[in-house]
C-alpha cells in the first residue's frame, strides 16, 4: 500500500538521521572528554545520572520476574555507569602515555556507552510520546502514566541493544584508530573521524528505521502464504 510504504520510507530516514546525529554527537563527546576535564567530570555525570534512571526504568515490579530482555538492558546501564566514572580519570596527559592496545578497548567500551545511551534515550522518548498522543485522555493512577513500559516490545530492545553495540564499538574503535585525541589545532583527524562516522552512522541508522519495516513485510508474507497454503489442504480436504 502507498501509505504504507511512505511510512516505510519516513522511518528509514528519520533512522539516517538520527544515526547521523548520534556518530556527531559520540564523536564530539569522546573528543571533548579528553580535552577540558570540566566537561569530562559534566558528561561523567550525566553518564552517572542517565545510567541510573536506566536501571530504575528497567527495574521488576515487586511480583515480576527479570526477563531477559531486563537483564540485558541492565548490564548496558551498568557499563553506562562504570563508563561515567570512567570520564572522572580521563586526561589528555594521562592518555598519551597509553599503548593503543589499552587506549583502543578503553575508547570502545566508552562509545558503545554513550552511543547505547543516546540510542535508548532517544527510543524511549518516541514511546513516551507515542503514549502520550494515544492517552490524551487519562484518568487513571499518574505513576502508570509516569512510568510505562521501557519499549514497545522486547525485540525494539534487541535492536537497540545490536545497533549500539555496533555502533558506538565502531565509533570508539575509529577513534582510537585515528589517534584523535592526539590532534593538532587544525583538528584534521578529529574532521576525518567525523567524517567517517558520520557516514557510517547514517547508513547503520538507516538500515535500523528500516529493519522493523522489513521484519513486518516477511512476517506479513509468512502469514499470507501459510493462510494460502492452510486454503490449499481444506481444499483438497
Amino acid at each position: 500500500m502507498p501509505s504504507d510504504r511512505l511510512d516505510y520510507a519516513l522511518s528509514s530516514v528519520v533512522g539516517m538521521c538520527f544515526g547521523a546525529f548520534i556518530s556527531l554527537i559520540v564523536d564530539a563527546a569522546l573528543f571533548e572528554v579528553g580535552q577540558s576535564p570540566y566537561f569530562a567530570m559534566l558528561f561523567g555525570l550525566c553518564l552517572i545520572v542517565i545510567g541510573g534512571l536506566i536501571i530504575w526504568r528497567v527495574a521488576p515490579e515487586p511480583g515480576e520476574r527479570m526477563t531477559r530482555w531486563r537483564f540485558l538492558v541492565f548490564v548496558f546501564s551498568t557499563l553506562i555507569l562504570s563508563s561515567g566514572i570512567c570520564c572522572f580519570l580521563l586526561n589528555k596527559d594521562w592518555l598519551v602515555g597509553l599503548s593503543p592496545a589499552i587506549k583502543l578497548p578503553m575508547y570502545t567500551i566508552l562509545g558503545t556507552s554513550l552511543c547505547f545511551a543516546l540510542t535508548f534515550s532517544i527510543v524511549d522518548l518516541i514511546n513516551q510520546r507515542n503514549l502520550c498522543c494515544n492517552n490524551a485522555i487519562y484518568l487513571g493512577d499518574v505513576a502508570d502514566f509516569i512510568v510505562p513500559p521501557v519499549a514497545s516490545s522486547s525485540k525494539q530492545i534487541y535492536v537497540v541493544m545490536i545497533s549500539s553495540i555496533i555502533m558506538g564499538g565502531i565509533f570508539g574503535l575509529s577513534f582510537g584508530l585515528f589517534d584523535v585525541e592526539d590532534d593538532t589545532k587544525l583538528h584534521i583527524r578529529f574532521d576525518e573521524d567525523q567524517a567517517w562516522n558520520t557516514f557510517f552512522g547514517g547508513i547503520a541508522g538507516f538500515f535500523v528505521g528500516a529493519l522493523p519495516c522489513l521484519t513486518g513485510l516477511i512476517f506479513q508474507a509468512l502469514q499470507d502464504s501459510a493462510t494460502h497454503v492452510r486454503i490449499a489442504y481444506e481444499d483438497d480436504i
